[in-house]
Parts: C-alpha cells; sequence; structure tokens
C-alpha cells in the first residue's frame, strides 16, 4: 500500500468516527472521480479508453469529450486537505463575522436556541466560539502545514 493509501485510510478512519458527514460527503466526492477532457487524459488511459469503445462499437474519444477518471492516491490526500483547510476557514470566518456584527449593532453576544417557556435553551457565546474556531483553524494549517505523515499511527510510518 502506498503512503497516500495509508495516510487516506488514517484520515478518513478518523473523520468516519468524529465527522460521519464529512467523511461521507468526501467519500461520494471520490467514487464519482474527477472529469478530465479527452484531450488531457494520459497516453495510456485514452489508449485503454479507446480500446473498450472499439470493444463496444463505439465512436473514439474526442478531444472536447469529457471522461471521468478515478482521483489518485495523492489526488485523494488533496482533496481531504482542501476539505478540512475550507471547514476550518469557514468556521472560523462565520463566528468571525457574527461577532463583528453582534459588536457594531450592540447586540448581545450570546444566541440563544429554543423555547426558554418550553424547555432549557441552548446558548453560544460568540466571543468563545470564535475564539475556539480560531485555535482549530491554527491547528488545522499546523497539521497540514507538517503533512499528513504526521498523521499516521505509529505502526505506519
Amino acid at each position: 500500500m502506498s503512503v497516500e493509501s495509508d495516510q487516506y485510510a488514517f484520515v478518513m478512519e478518523r473523520l468516519r468516527a468524529d465527522f460521519p458527514d464529512l467523511a461521507t460527503q468526501l467519500d461520494q466526492e471520490l467514487k464519482r472521480g474527477r472529469a478530465v477532457s479527452g484531450q488531457k487524459l494520459r497516453r495510456e488511459e485514452r489508449h485503454e479508453r479507446a480500446s473498450r469503445l472499439e470493444e463496444a462499437h463505439l465512436p473514439a474519444l474526442g478531444k472536447t469529450d469529457v471522461a471521468v477518471i478515478p482521483y489518485s492516491g495523492e489526488e485523494r490526500v488533496e482533496l481531504i486537505r482542501e476539505a478540512l483547510l475550507t471547514l476550518a476557514e469557514t468556521m472560523y470566518a462565520s463566528r468571525q463575522a457574527a461577532l463583528k456584527l453582534t459588536i457594531e449593532r450592540g447586540m448581545e453576544q450570546e444566541i440563544r436556541f429554543g423555547d426558554p417557556e418550553e424547555e432549557n435553551p441552548s446558548f453560544i457565546y460568540l466571543r468563545e466560539e470564535t475564539e475556539h474556531a480560531r485555535a482549530v483553524l491554527a491547528t488545522v494549517r499546523d497539521l497540514l502545514s507538517e503533512g499528513l505523515d504526521e498523521m499516521q499511527p505509529e505502526g505506519a510510518r
């Protein structure tokens, strides 16, 4: 198994345990593969597809036709890296924007969920949430800049 496959398996296992919805979205994207033009297919891929199309009595792929090919191991790892970074950046930016808005408008920096008359409401304290999201973003950036090989289990290094 390649290093990229080990990294992918390790990270996806963690995501399935901690963020199952994100893991499912990534799995679906990776199973779909990526679309490339017939012109950008590698020579071996183009030859293999041409043989299959010929066997099925279909026309050959043209330069403007689109083919779906699986992600490589490196591409799968990069897709996960981009998804995690985008998620962390979005979490921080949305909380930061909400906090800024409450400060500018003189509003409470506490968000309540639920009807206080019918149930115990839940609270989010924007200042704390924003700081937590900033710390998460910094952690994600640090982990990704070190490389995913640092995240592998001890036995896989």
